[in-house]
């Protein structure tokens, strides 16, 4: 296979991709005015082990069709994306000392 077919299969798995990625809705749009900002990643940083902690409770009794704690999520949807993950996230999940340096 030449390079020129490689390439033109890699342009229209790609294309492909991203029009199919496209249709999908996750949202409405009343959720978009109302998105998780940097307070609010600070705060699900903090509370990231315990809903972790439900999520696999949740996901162990949904296997003997048990719903319980199903509503709760480790990160919330839709967020601000940069302030909400890699700063608002990351400040609360060092609240349990997850960025401090080795002792002595």
């Amino acid at each position: 296979m030449s390079n020129a077919q490689r390439a033109g299969r890699a342009l229209v798995l790609l294309s492909t991709a991203v029009l199919l990625a496209g249709c999908a809705r996750h949202y409405t749009g009343a959720t978009y005015s109302d998105s998780y900002g940097f307070f609010s990643g600070v705060w699900h940083g903090i509370v990231f082990p315990y809903a972790l902690m439900a999520n696999f409770l949740s996901w162990l009794l949904a296997l003997i069709d048990i719903e319980f704690l199903s509503s709760i999520e480790i990160v919330g949807r839709p967020n601000t994306g940069s302030f909400f993950y890699y700063i608002g996230f990351i400040v609360g999940l060092g609240a349990y000392g997850g960025s401090g340096a080795a002792a002595r």
